[in-house]
């Protein structure tokens, strides 16, 4: 048998090789049939049993049969799995065999080698192809598993079952492997290095297993075993420089290889030493990565293995990074760009953050850090982002070099204004990292630093002097001891010759010896002096030093002593350290300045982000206000401020996160029980007193929230009321104020805070304090009124009577506040005191007739006595302002006065005093008239069901009557019930109608007083006073006080709230008022009594609603945020019915004042919200806004439309949007229309049914085409729909631009071309504008032209969309000349009706002045 060995196995390139026979080359005989091979086997496997490994010599056939099947049953993958155990055991013996055989010293002989060599290659040939063979099946069996699944069939394909643990026998496999390559293989070779074929065979299975291998935690030791066999490859058997190659062809195509590789490669650096494998890893990966950088896959398959290598083993990368930055960080793909930077940060945090780095290191350092500095400004938005987190990393490892702080910083405030939304959040992340680690100082009150700065430079200046005068003294005791050196050095040469050692037993004091000294030079002792030096010196403890010098540097060395001695004798003192600490102070504080100043530069660029549409921005803003806020950042307490308005929002995230916010700010602290009570109405306080006005509302809401949610508890009520009666040791006035104000907003939500504390407050309310500050006064009959729960109707509380003491204390002391001249909030005052009146007490009408009485009685009765009777005068005589224009002055404006038109002559009072007494006037009879509505309205309410409470027993009436205390709250709104179902057809009353019927009665019986009685009753003092109201409301020449006009005026419209008589028969007046006056506060007072009025009347103001919109257009900026305002709370309220004027609205979007403009975008994003507003009134929008006689820039709209467009996101708008856009094309008549709609256009977001609308609506603007920005807004449609599309709107869009592509061609010869045509349309449209001027103005001047009313003009979406159909249906039906033709003449007709516009508004403004 043995004789039969002598052959040579030639490893094949390919397994077929095997078949053919070549001289004494081993070669395949026979191939079994399948049913052969189970019999074959069981032979193969006895020979096992007898453990001789060379049987394989006469049954290779038999595995090569089995590795060579294609078939796939279960009995061929069965004898697959039979013949990988048989081999693993016969590998098993074979390496068993070796290890003795290789071990020895001595080399094997000529036959053993060859036949160990033959059987090795054939048993590692078999068993590596049979795990080829394995895998492959396997990794078949996998996708149609995953195939099946996907597609949810029913019959799930072959699992695994054949192969239950076929991953730990693998594992087992590549054990075995490297066991054998671990014995000296290369010694069966003669010379004794292995065969290229056979390493790369055994290498081969390996690089095909580390693709396969998924990176589970339990393959790690599968990893470890390829690296391992690697490592024995690359170190004996000359495989370093395939390994490199092969290894990027693996990451390059393999995903997951990334983490494997990285971790394999370590391994070989720690257990191998191979480092410069990988160098050439790195090498060929930047050349592979410069010559291709368009392959995203390969690209980020790269990136993942660099990211992985830099974080287990960052020493090893920093080298190359270098190279890697000047190669990479310029090509195009950010995933490279992305990739490099996170190296260069991860290896600053981890190598690069020590103290003690040399020079070398810190400049690879600081080229990093300059970096990625550089690419906070890199063209993509994912890499500014990537970048912004990666400082983000570095700050909070405190990575961050001091000289590359503030330019961090500086650069993050810089991308706030980032287009990219990721990258405004990241860089905000950044700036709150360096406001919690900032390496200044833990508060940067910005005042503080500046004030600590010159201090210290101050002290920096007193120290130079200090040092200079030092100077000066050291240069002269040089001087004078220069005189004494020749004396002295003979004298300490001698000393040190003689006595070279000198020994000192006694103990003395250094600072006793050194004053000793000086006298004994002064005495000219110098031999003792210079012993007391050198004890001195030995006292110092430098003995030993001074024992190592030559005698020549000894005496040096003494000489030295003495100088130094000598001046600390004398006292001179060395100032220079001292100065190098206030240098680095100073410097110090200059760079917390500029930090202050870089980060104080952030918050008005957030201020704008707290109002953003994308909600990451706004709470990135809060939290960033927050955190700048604790720190005292200057400008911090604006955005606290502005975050109010927050509270408004319709968001429920953004109204928490603001609340949270302001928890975090008012009550975090590290204090517990009273001491934490104390310190939150400290905070509370503090931030009370700098907020806004305007924003004290939302303050309130807030309050309301945190009392409900108990984060104000009982324990800090009671510290806000210790404040409040300063009982609190150490509270101020304005504390105590403060404290107030608190507790009335607290109160607001919870009203047994004011109740439980009744006594206290009226004491408070009527005793000495007052008197002192009228505004405790204000403040406490505020916190009393809400001791009444707001949610209770009148019938649920006890009311004060009217001669009570209390209210008789207090009304003493309005009257004597009304006649202080000097009385700061009078108004406020006063109101207070109505709305107590008519909230706490019986009978509040007397009482309010009461103190008006005694007003006139203590002015002058004569004042409001006319000749005629109020009664004789009718309303008509009202309309009209005698004195429209100021009159020139007849007296001394300082005694300004009312004259009365008595017979007895004028009688003169103070103005401050009418001025007061008309505001009286305007607000009690609005809070009469609010009492009648609601008050008396509920209480007869009441008694009626009490009523019918006692006359119907049976429980079905009993609960229909209950049912019915709940219907309305007011008269006011029975009677817009009533006259909403007025013109229903009567039915059978039942028992609940009756009652309603009842309640009509209540509310049309105090409707009858408002309207008749308060008035126009010739008894009610109302009717004597009103005329005097209007009389100096006419006659602004006369009562030129503004103060007093501003009262009369608000007055005379809280007067026209009352009455729907009184109203109708002034509006006029009003709106002349309105419209004639230059006093802004006037403007203001009646645009927000408008308002008023158009809930209270409705159709009476109606007509007058354009009065509205008109300011909008007002220079003041007060008055158009005032109008801003009222109409943003009507048309939400739906109190006026939403048309074209709205783009009057939409103007504002681009105001100068950013409040108008907020206030503004926050109103169409409301009625965006609400059902088809927005979308039915957008046409008309579109339509005023691009029309060329309001000359709005170009910028300015497509701000306004890019913000309105953006808030439409349903399909079926956009669809009919689309078209609705198309067919305003033919309508217009210039190039800037023509680009408006395509810009308007190209801000929609396209589905595939609103893509098809714009093809079938090609013909529409295919001419416009033309022009170079309309062909770029259709572009912009194409090139942002394509993104991320799906391939079916892939195909409508490939559509669309075919489509837009032939409107672009040159037509054939003899036809129009499409590019003249426009300017030929608008040459003719010219000439016929000029042909036609003359008849128009003819027939201008003979006979009035037809023209629209402003609202018909302002049309609705029926009327745009008539307009649309009949374009849609003329395009569609005439030939293109006669379209062109048409075309030619509606442009015309536009321009003559342009034209004819200016005419009405002349007419009316002239009638307006009649």
């Amino acid at each position: 048998m043995e004789e039969s060995h002598d052959f040579q196995f030639i490893l094949p390139l390919n397994n077929n090789d095997l078949l053919n026979s070549r001289g004494d080359q081993f070669y395949v005989q026979q191939i079994y049939a399948p049913n052969e091979i189970p019999q074959q086997l069981l032979a193969c496997k006895s020979k096992v049993h007898h453990c001789d490994p060379f049987y394989i010599f006469e049954h290779f056939d038999t595995y090569y049969s089995i590795i060579e099947t294609k078939a796939n049953d279960a009995a061929a993958i069965r004898n697959l799995m039979r013949a990988f155990d048989l081999l693993y055991l016969t590998v098993d013996q074979l390496g068993g065999q070796l290890a003795p055989l290789l071990a020895s010293n001595e080399a094997p002989s000529s036959r053993d080698r060859v036949r160990y060599l033959n059987l090795t290659k054939m048993c590692i040939y078999l068993m590596i192809q049979t795990v080829k063979r394995i895998d492959v099946v396997v990794q078949q069996v996998l996708k149609e598993q995953q195939f099946n699944q996907q597609k949810k069939r029913g019959k799930q394909a072959e699992t695994l079952e054949q192969y239950p643990d076929w991953d730990v026998k693998r594992g087992k496999f590549l054990v075995q492997l490297f066991n054998m390559m671990q014995h000296h293989l290369e010694k069966l070779w003669n010379p004794p290095v292995a065969e290229e074929s056979f390493v790369t065979m055994v290498c081969d299975i390996c690089y095909r297993t580390l693709e396969l291998v998924p990176p589970r935690p339990d393959n790690r030791h599968v990893i470890d075993t390829l690296f391992h066999i690697f490592g024995i490859a690359i170190k004996r058997y000359n495989h370093a420089i395939t390994f490199p190659a092969r290894t990027l062809q693996i990451l390059r195509s393999t995903e997951h290889a990334s983490t494997a590789v990285a971790n394999g490669i370590l391994l070989l650096h720690e257990e191998y030493s191979i480092s410069t494998v990988f160098s050439i890893i790195m090498k060929d990966l930047v050349e592979a990565l410069t010559l291709d950088t368009s392959d995203i896959a390969v690209s980020r398959n790269f990136s993942n293995f660099l990211t992985e290598f830099s974080g287990i083993a960052p020493k090893l990368m920093i080298p190359h990074l270098s190279k890697l930055g000047d190669e990479l960080l310029d090509c195009e793909s950010h995933v490279l760009r992305n990739c490099v930077l996170q190296i260069m940060g991860d290896a600053v945090v981890s190598e690069l953050t020590s103290e003690e780095l040399d020079d070398e290191m810190k400049e690879a350092r600081n080229e990093f850090l300059d970096n990625l500095l550089a690419h906070v400004n890199d063209i993509s938005a994912h890499v500014r982002s990537k970048v912004m987190h990666i400082w983000h990393h570095l700050k909070e490892q405190h990575a961050i070099p001091l000289s590359f702080q503030i330019k961090v910083l500086r650069e993050a405030v810089d991308r706030l204004e980032d287009k990219s939304s990721l990258v405004r959040r990241a860089a905000i992340q950044l700036i709150k990292a360096f406001l919690e680690n900032n390496p200044y100082s833990g508060k940067l009150t910005l005042e503080e630093l500046i004030k600590k700065h010159e201090k210290e430079v101050q002290v920096m200046e007193q120290l130079d002097e200090v040092i200079a005068e030092e100077r000066k003294q050291v240069e002269k005791f040089n001087e004078q001891f220069g005189t004494v050196v020749p004396e002295l050095s003979p004298i300490i040469e001698e000393n040190v010759r003689e006595f070279p050692e000198l020994q000192f037993d006694k103990e003395e004091e250094l600072d006793v010896l050194v004053n000793r000294i000086l006298p004994l030079l002064l005495d000219k002792n110098y031999k003792d002096a210079v012993v007391l030096v050198r004890k001195a010196d030995y006292m110092a403890g430098n003995e030993d030093l001074s024992q190592q010098l030559k005698p020549e540097e000894r005496c040096a060395y003494l000489l030295a002593l003495f100088n130094t001695y000598i001046k600390l004798a004398n006292g001179f003192k060395d100032s220079s350290e001292e100065m190098l600490k206030q240098i680095k102070t100073v410097d110090f504080l200059k760079d917390s300045i500029e930090f202050s100043h870089v980060a104080t530069g952030a918050m008005p660029k957030m201020l704008e982000m707290l109002l953003s549409k994308t909600n990451t921005d706004v709470f990135e803003a809060v939290d960033l206000f927050t955190t700048g806020y604790l720190f005292g950042i200057h400008g911090t307490e604006t955005g606290m401020q502005r975050m109010l308005n927050l509270v408004w929002s319709s968001d429920k995230e953004k109204r928490d996160a603001v609340s949270n916010a302001y928890r975090r700010v008012l009550f975090t602290t590290d204090l517990t029980g009273r001491a934490h009570a104390i310190k939150v109405v400290q905070n509370l306080s503090k931030f009370l007193s700098k907020i806004e006005y305007g924003h004290y509302t939302a303050m309130e809401m807030l309050m309301g929230e945190w009392v409900a949610s108990e984060n104000i508890d009982a324990l800090i009520i009671q510290v806000l009321f210790e404040r409040f009666t300063l009982k609190l040791e150490g509270t101020t006035k304005d504390e105590s104020r403060l404290a107030l104000q608190l507790l009335i907003m607290a109160s607001q939500s919870k009203s047994t805070i004011a109740s439980a504390n009744r006594t206290i407050i009226e004491d408070i309310a009527i005793g000495d304090r007052v008197r002192q500050d009228p505004r405790i006064y204000t403040a406490c009959l505020q916190l009393l009124v809400n001791s009444i729960d707001a949610n209770n109707n009148s019938k649920y509380y006890k009311r004060y009577p009217s001669n009570a003491k209390f209210v008789g204390d207090i009304t003493s002391l309005f009257l004597s506040f009304f006649f202080h001249p000097k009385l700061p909030e009078f108004d406020s005052l006063a109101m207070s005191l109505f709305e107590y009146y008519y909230r706490m007490c019986q009978a509040p009408d007397e009482l309010a007739q009461n103190i008006v009485s005694e007003l006139i009685r203590r002015f002058n009765k004569q004042w409001l006595i006319t000749d005629t009777q109020p009664e004789e005068l009718p309303p008509t005589q009202t309309t009209d302002i005698p004195y429209s224009q100021t009159l020139p002055l007849t007296q001394d404006p300082s005694q300004t006065v009312l004259p009365s038109p008595t017979p007895k002559g004028p009688v003169r009072m103070p103005v401050y005093l009418v001025s007061r007494f008309v505001f009286c006037i305007g607000f009690m009879i609005i809070k009469e008239m609010i009492f009648l509505d609601m008050d008396v309205y509920n209480n007869m309410k009441f008694r009626e069901e009490l009523t019918a409470l006692e006359e119907k027993k049976n429980k079905k009436d009993v609960a229909s009557a209950l049912r019915r205390q709940t219907m309305n709250v007011s008269a006011m709104e029975v009677r817009k019930r009533l006259s909403g179902v007025a013109a229903e057809p009567q039915q059978e009353p039942d028992d609940d109608l009756v009652g309603a019927t009842a309640e009509d009665n209540i509310a049309e019986e105090i409707n009858a007083i408002c309207e008749d009685m308060l008035l126009y009753n010739p008894s009610a003092l109302m009717s004597k006073i009103y005329p005097i109201i209007i009389e100096i409301c006419k006659k602004p020449g006369e009562y030129r006080d503004p103060q007093l006009q501003q009262a009369a005026t608000l007055t005379l419209a809280r007067l026209m709230t009352v009455s729907s008589k009184f109203c109708e028969s002034n509006m006029s007046f009003l709106m002349n008022i309105l419209n004639l006056t230059k006093n802004m506060k006037i403007k203001c007072n009646t645009v927000v009594g408008l308002s008023d009025l158009t809930f209270r009347f409705p159709n009476i103001i109606e007509p007058w609603t354009s009065h509205f919109y008109a300011q909008l257009h007002e220079e003041n900026s007060e008055l158009r945020l005032t109008a801003v305002k009222m109409l943003s709370h009507l048309i939400l309220h739906e109190m006026i019915r939403v048309k074209g004027q709205i783009a009057d609205l939409a103007l504002c979007i681009v105001d100068e004042s950013d409040e108008i403009k907020n206030i503004t975008q926050q109103f169409f994003k409301e009625i965006a919200n609400k059902s088809n507003i927005l979308y039915n009134v957008l046409p008309d929008i579109i339509s005023k806004l691009g029309d060329i006689n309001l000359h709005l820039e170009e910028d300015k709209y497509r701000t306004i439309m890019r913000y309105i467009l953006g808030l439409i996101q349903k399909d079926r708008q956009i669809e009919t949007l689309v078209e609705k856009l198309c067919l305003r094309f033919p309508l217009t008549r210039t190039e800037r229309q023509w680009r408006d709609i395509a810009y308007c256009l190209s801000l929609l977001s396209y589905n595939e049914r609103a893509l098809k609308k714009l093809i079938d609506n090609v013909q529409h603007f295919k001419d416009k085409v033309q022009i170079d920005e309309v062909y770029q807004s259709f572009k912009l449609i194409i090139s942002s729909t394509s993104k991320l599309a799906k391939p079916e709107l892939k195909a409508v869009v490939a559509e669309f631009e075919t489509r837009l592509n032939e409107c672009l061609q040159v037509t054939e010869p003899g036809a129009n071309p499409p590019a003249e045509g426009a300017p030929a349309a608008g040459n003719e449209t010219r000439m016929n504008k000029t042909k036609t001027a003359k008849p128009g103005n003819k027939a201008q001047s003979g006979r009035q032209p037809k023209r629209r009313s402003a609202r018909q003009k302002s049309s609705s979406e029926e009327e745009s969309s008539e307009e649309e159909a009949t374009a849609r249906r003329q395009v569609g039906k005439q030939p293109r000349q006669q379209q062109r033709k048409q075309a030619v003449a509606s442009s015309d007709e536009s321009e003559s009706s342009e034209e004819e516009r200016p005419a009405p508004a002349k007419n009316q403004s002239s009638r307006r002045r009649k």
